[in-house]
């Protein structure tokens, strides 16, 4: 039996790190072609570009009606019934291939106001037109993308990933650096690129046997059943985000929130860390929920303070290495954007207890329906703190109100979890972790802010790295208990490679 826990603490340790690294990596090239893009770039594109964006990853929620959430969490049930889960996958493969269908031809009809209300005057065609076809595809996407993570394939699900983003960056330099065909370059790019994803979702799927294209009405209706009280959940934060775009853009200035969208992408690097640590942990505690084995709840206490560790050491690597970057490689009216770095990092610090406990919610099939009074409720508050504090703070305004809505959110998840049940993690562990990595971060950047500003010095990077090893050094002894099986699994691997 310990065994046996032992093995499932280091699976979802090493598949959080195989999600987290090549999810790092991954955004870590697409930050080394920042100063290309700005080169090739102008700021009117990447507004029409950031508007599709955010276009197309709102409405996948509206057009698959938030099924991919319901692809994890019925693995779990119909795993052992291999024939319900080919008609399960297909099931919901089709619906949402025909609900994008409608909902493009819908928004056709509907162009003229389409093209004045969400995108600013932008015509239809191309580039609108070209962002629907990209949003039907990008559906399909994540669904493949939920099936490898529900199985736990975090190898083929990062392969999968990577491969497709180096298609996608080599079809943004055809049509950006080569043709200079601007927006409709990068959104034409993406949705060729989502295209061969969702071709490669298809033919692994019936080549390896596992879907069967039909509409099983019972299985879509319990699926949607699930899934449709997400929906409110998964739109409410898209939407808060496009509103507070909008407000710096109006109340400051485009140049203010271009800086800020430089800083973001940092900082939405640590929530990238994030996310790819819960595909892991998503499905690994939905088994020990399943399973109820001894001592279940100390298990998933350890192995989640482990985690908050792991991902602290990428927020405090992201927080402080961000300015070197910055000045280094991006353009000068930029600098400023490592100021607000971070800051946005320390939302997503904040934002880390409620991935870990809003699993509990997205296990639990009557409880999904209440993600909808978290999210919903924060956004709402976020959208009416943006609507006060930007115009009066500018872009320190916005992440005030991300985090303020934020720790709304995280209590509101805390006792609906509860609720349901109780699986053993402690508040008090993230009130710590969230202690322990804003105290190094104002540490590693105590130098930049009070004495170098914007330069790279040598002994200021120096500097920044010893506080990272110093981070390393603590929490190893902390977690030395957890670290030491989870090595000699790692060295035994390896060793069996050889």
């Amino acid at each position: 039996m310990a065994e046996q826990k032992n093995t499932t603490t280091k699976r979802v340790v090493l598949n959080s790190f195989i999600y987290s690294a090549s999810g790092l990596l991954l955004k870590c090239f697409s930050f080394f072609l920042l100063p290309l893009y700005t080169a090739y770039l102008t700021t009117e594109d990447y507004g029409i570009n950031s508007i599709a964006t955010s276009f197309i990853t709102t409405m996948g929620f509206v057009v698959a009606f938030s099924l991919f959430s319901a692809v994890m969490r019925f693995y779990v049930d119909l795993k052992d019934d291999p024939e319900q889960l080919k008609r399960f996958y297909g099931t919901i493969s089709l619906f949402t291939l025909l609900s994008g269908l409608v909902f493009g031809t819908l928004l056709t009809l509907l162009r003229g106001l389409v093209s004045e209300h969400i995108f600013s005057g932008v015509p239809y065609y191309p580039i609108i037109f070209v962002s629907l076809i990209a949003l039907l595809f990008h559906c399909q996407q994540l669904i493949f993308d939920n099936v490898l993570r529900s199985q736990q394939k975090a190898m083929h699900s990062s392969l999968v990933t990577i491969v497709f983003f180096f298609v996608t960056l080599g079809l943004n330099i055809l049509f950006v650096v080569v043709l200079k065909m601007g927006a409709l370059g990068t959104i034409l790019a993406s949705a060729i690129s989502y295209g061969a994803h969702s071709i490669y979702f298809i033919i692994y799927m019936l080549a390896t046997r596992q879907m069967v294209y039909c509409l099983d009405l019972p299985l879509l209706k319990k699926a949607l059943k699930y899934s449709v009280p997400i929906m409110p959940h998964n739109l409410s934060t898209q939407i808060a985000v496009l509103v507070s775009k909008v407000l710096i853009g109006d109340a400051v200035s485009l140049g203010s929130l271009g800086v800020y969208t430089v800083a973001t992408q940092f900082g939405n690097m640590a929530d990238t860390v994030q996310n790819y640590v819960d595909y892991a942990y998503g499905p690994w505690l939905y088994e020990k929920l399943h399973a109820r084995e001894e001592a279940y709840k100390s298990n998933i206490r350890k192995t989640v303070k482990l985690l908050c560790a792991v991902i602290g050491l990428f927020f405090l690597g992201i927080s402080l290495f961000a300015h070197d970057y910055i000045i280094l490689f991006i353009k000068k009216d930029y600098y400023d954007a490592w100021k607000y770095v971070p800051l946005i990092v320390l939302v997503f610090t904040i934002k880390t207890a409620y991935y870990f406990y809003v699993e509990v919610l997205f296990y639990y099939k009557k409880a999904s329906k209440f993600l909808f009074t978290a999210t919903v409720t924060s956004s709402i508050l976020n959208v009416l703190l943006s609507y006060f504090l930007i115009p009066a703070w500018g872009v320190l305004g916005s992440i005030a109100a991300d985090g303020i809505s934020m720790v709304i959110r995280v209590l509101i998840i805390y006792f609906i979890s509860r609720r349901f049940e109780d699986i053993g993690l402690k508040m008090k562990d993230f009130l710590l972790n969230f202690v322990m990595v804003s105290g190094f971060i104002a540490a590693g950047l105590s130098l930049s802010f009070f004495k170098y500003g914007n330069k790279f010095i040598i002994l200021n990077f120096g500097f920044k790295v010893v506080i990272v090893l110093l981070y390393i050094g603590i929490n190893l002894y902390l977690h030395r208990e957890q670290i030491k099986p989870l090595m000699a699994f790692l060295k035994k691997k390896l060793h069996k490679n050889k």
